[in-house]
């Protein structure tokens, strides 16, 4: 019966850990898409950018392959929500 608890209490922590890098992931892209707006020397571009790609290649040696993936998943959701060009918003005829 114990065993069973743990097992549970395991799958919850796997659960969460996965939500949780997700929505790091999400927070994160929304930063440095941010940071990359605002910067106005290619330096720093590239520093982000970088930056970005070795925190990605760093969690490989921390983090499980379904929390990783969903931290990079939560990273591509940010790019297509905030980073993609808006359409302009035609105003209304009357």
């Amino acid at each position: 019966m114990p065993n069973l608890v743990y097992e549970i209490f395991n799958l919850l922590a796997a659960i969460l850990r996965v939500l949780g890098m997700a929505v790091l992931g999400l927070g994160l892209g929304w930063l440095v898409l941010d940071l990359l707006r605002k910067s106005e020397v290619w330096q720093l571009t590239g520093a982000i950018f970088l930056g970005l790609i070795g925190l990605i290649i760093a969690m490989l040696v921390f983090i499980g392959w379904g929390a990783h993936g969903a931290f990079v998943l939560g990273i591509g959701i940010a790019i297509f929500l905030w980073g993609m060009p808006k359409k302009p918003k035609e105003e209304l005829k009357k």
